[in-house]
């Protein structure tokens, strides 16, 4: 007896920057496991600049597949990040849910794809999958900083994820320009999980400096949009900067009963300076809190946040 397929459409969207052959045997593995479980799904691909064979690989795919598999091609103008173009892949996108994979990476079992859109159909609203092991030290650094400025909502490194539709709407209604799609989803306010895999041995990917640059400009953008790392940083050189001010006040106050008298000039030249630099860091530190609530009101212009609405009365 054939097994019950999905009715829910689905849509993945895959980024490819220089894919070459890996395009078309993750592809397959994708596929496989889609038609296995649902009616109906699509595929969305996002070209980001390839100047490998990548596009040949992704068309001798296609037409491996006779048209029982429905792919869209974006093609982008030039080499823009993973973050825009997956932006432009899933504005594509029709699918009742969205898988979003940001790599062509099949270093899990393909089971994993079904796991997470069954976690999704229990009531999560965005489920990611985790790579336990070879996450980039890079990356690690960027997490630790994240969560550090940012309790309340936690990120780690991710493989792919499943995304409702009712997310995606609720982060496009949160604003129009999306800097990094996983801190929107996890600062939507519905309810969110994470697997975590023992993932296989991976191809390594050094990065080209163009990426390098993009990957760099996003992290820093991101640290500064969703964390309050410059609020705090200020704030400790503030309190820093006010416990020399004390000291030479101190300092000050014991030279001028003790016999052994500094260079002249020096206590207030030194005092003076102290002064100075603890009021130019509390002067940065207003200027960063205000910067902060502007960011906030630009990104999270929701006045509240909802995880959704039961009808308790039958």
């Amino acid at each position: 007896m054939s097994q019950a397929k999905e009715k829910n459409f689905v849509s993945c969207v895959v980024y490819l920057h220089n894919e070459g052959t890996a395009v078309n045997r993750f592809l397959e593995g994708i596929c496989s496991v889609l038609r296995e479980n649902f009616e109906k799904f699509e595929i969305v691909c996002v070209n980001d600049g390839s100047t490998d064979d990548t596009l040949e690989y992704l068309k001798l795919f296609v037409d491996g597949q006779d048209g029982q598999v429905v792919v869209s091609l974006v093609n982008l103008s030039y080499y823009q990040g993973v973050e825009t173009a997956m932006n432009a892949g899933c504005d594509l996108a029709v699918g009742d849910f969205i898988f979003e994979f940001d790599k062509c990476q099949f270093d899990f079992e393909p089971s994993l794809i079904m796991e997470l859109y069954t976690r999704a159909l229990q009531g999560c609203d965005v489920v990611a999958a985790a790579p336990k092991f070879g996450v980039p030290l890079s990356s690690r650094l960027f997490y630790a900083l994240y969560n550090l400025g940012n309790h309340r909502c936690r990120l780690r490194h991710e493989r792919f994820r499943i995304v409702s539709r009712r997310a995606v709407n609720r982060v496009n209604q949160m604003n129009i320009y999306i800097p990094y799609r996983k801190a929107l989803y996890i600062n939507c306010g519905l309810k969110t999980d994470t697997i975590v895999y023992d993932n296989k041995a991976e191809r390594k990917h050094s990065p080209q400096r163009e990426e390098r640059e993009i990957r760099s400009t996003l992290a820093l953008d991101t640290l500064i949009i969703f964390t309050n790392l410059l609020e705090r940083f200020s704030m400790a050189v503030c309190v820093i900067l006010f416990g020399v001010l004390i000291f030479m006040f101190g300092y000050l106050i014991y030279s001028i009963f003790s016999p052994v008298r500094p260079v002249e000039g020096w206590l207030s030249t030194m005092s003076l300076m102290s002064f100075g630099f603890f009021m130019l860091s509390v002067m940065l530190t207003i200027i960063f809190k205000y910067l902060s609530l502007i960011l906030s009101m630009s990104f999270k212009r929701q006045r509240y946040v909802i995880e959704g609405v039961e009808k308790l009365t039958k």
